[in-house]
């Protein structure tokens, strides 16, 4: 095929004032913002891309057996507060999954001190055994901590090492590799060690973080986590701590398997989760209660009659609501 070929199946970059026709054609309204105000919006504040990702959260009009292109009930305005909306969970998500990233490091260290025949070396040691010798991706870990090595934040660590890139890393205490790796590096080697020393317990949370090391990647780069709530893209069964917990917050099984379908829905349900399992500071419980109370109870309701004809995201408001009433009423203790 030719460049001229490929160049016909690419999309035209669309110009701002090229932007709202193109979203009045997709029967979005402008009648709580101009088309002036909505052009100045995307202008100053928002790219294209990210706040039309909002417009799949609302339905369709149904024509001939097919869903078509065109939407039912919706205004530019509604897309501008989901994408606010957006950012500030998106906030309260990274404080919270930082949180967990650090409590699990104390969990780490804690479990390594009741272990007598670990010395804090051993673990690591095995651990960058095989990182290092690994079948289908040699020194992933290893080369991780290589790129590291300019960081004037690690320097105070790394001085004390012969880092040769060609060499096996060894003898790195534990309380100082636990702060050299990412966050997906210590759920797998919270993961080693749990099944290295056989702690039943430890092992059954690793597929729960997993998740929420996807949502910690996207929270991190800023990519929509409020987008696409109606695609039913994960199949797998939640674990059994999963199901007690939403149990106990009210929510029966067909709710649950409806919502922990999709994934960003899945991802926050488990960070919901993890935090009060990992978060052992009552300090810091407290001040996410708060944080999520206030979002969730103020700001997200703050134009609730923007969503009033939306079964999708009144259902998914419902379902958080009963996890944050049981699992972060403001008075947790």
């Amino acid at each position: 095929m030719d460049n001229n070929s490929n160049e016909t199946l690419l999309k035209p970059m669309l110009k701002i004032s090229e932007m709202v026709p193109y979203l009045k054609n997709k029967n979005i309204n402008f009648e709580l913002m101009t088309e002036i105000e909505a052009e100045e919006y995307l202008k100053n504040n928002n790219n294209y891309y990210n706040l039309t990702s909002y417009k799949n959260n609302f339905e369709r009009y149904f024509i001939d057996g097919n869903f078509v292109d065109k939407f039912i009930d919706l205004d530019f305005a509604y897309l501008k507060d989901l994408a606010i909306i957006d950012h500030r969970v998106r906030l309260v998500l990274f404080k919270m999954i930082i949180d967990i990233e650090h409590y699990l490091k104390v969990r780490i260290l804690n479990l390594i001190e009741k272990i007598d025949e670990e010395d804090g070396y051993k673990i690591v040691n095995m651990f960058l055994e095989k990182d290092y010798n690994d079948d289908k991706f040699p020194k992933k870990v290893h080369n991780s901590i290589f790129k590291k090595i300019g960081s004037e934040y690690y320097q105070k660590i790394f001085s004390k090492y012969d880092l040769d890139k060609d060499k096996k890393l060894e003898n790195i205490p534990i309380w100082e590799f636990l702060e050299i790796i990412t966050f997906g590096e210590l759920v797998n080697f919270y993961e080693f060690f749990s099944k290295y020393y056989q702690l039943e317990k430890e092992i059954k949370n690793v597929f729960i973080l997993r998740e929420i090391v996807k949502l910690r990647n996207a929270v991190a780069h800023n990519s929509c986590v409020l987008c696409d709530l109606n695609q039913k893209d994960n199949k797998y069964a939640p674990d059994f701590k999963i199901v007690n917990f939403l149990n106990n917050c009210g929510i029966g099984k067909e709710t649950r398997n409806n919502k922990l379908s999709n994934s960003r829905i899945r991802q926050m349900t488990y960070t919901l989760y993890m935090f009060n399992e990992m978060v052992t500071s009552i300090g810091v419980r407290k001040n996410v209660a708060e944080d999520i109370n206030k979002l969730f109870y103020e700001r997200i309701i703050k134009h609730k009659e923007y969503y009033n004809n939306n079964e999708l995201l009144k259902s998914i408001y419902t379902y958080f609501d009963k996890i944050i009433k049981k699992e972060y009423n403001i008075n947790v203790d």
